[in-house]
């Protein structure tokens, strides 16, 4: 899907958790995958950017989503949904980044046509891998 045609990737990523957003700039870094990184930190905020409102009016739908399931306020699937909703966004590439694999939550990322879902990993190294797996999805 992304060319290398000195197109930065727009990445949208969505976590709470200020050490998982600096682990995946690291991933991203250590994965070469030259982008701009769109973090909010809750389920609130990212439904304005999906749904293009308040400070988000004007913002184009990113190359791919990065979302945690577990976010305050309104969770993953709740802003997966609203993505999948929203006719400029339902193209997006989705990964889900999460701790959480309940079966009815990986039901319902497979309803909402989830392109990857990575569970987090515990180990630095294995973190670093999801760059990796990012850049083989946009290459898609």
């Amino acid at each position: 899907m992304i060319d290398g045609a000195n197109k930065k990737v727009r990445i949208f990523l969505a976590e709470d958790n200020s050490g998982d957003v600096e682990l995946l700039r690291m991933a991203l870094k250590t994965a070469e995958i030259d982008c701009e990184l769109l973090v909010v930190s809750d389920g609130r905020e990212a439904l304005d950017f999906v749904r293009q409102r308040g400070k988000y009016a004007n913002h184009q739908p990113p190359d791919l989503a990065v979302l945690d399931l577990n976010l305050p306020k309104n969770d993953g699937l709740e802003v997966l949904e609203a993505l999948r909703a929203n006719a400029a966004f339902s193209g997006v590439l989705v990964a889900i980044v999460s701790s959480s694999s309940a079966p009815h939550e990986l039901a319902r990322m497979q309803a909402l046509r989830v392109d990857r879902f990575i569970p987090k990993p515990a180990d630095l190294d294995e973190y670093l891998k999801i760059g990796l797996t990012l850049k083989e999805l946009l290459a898609r």
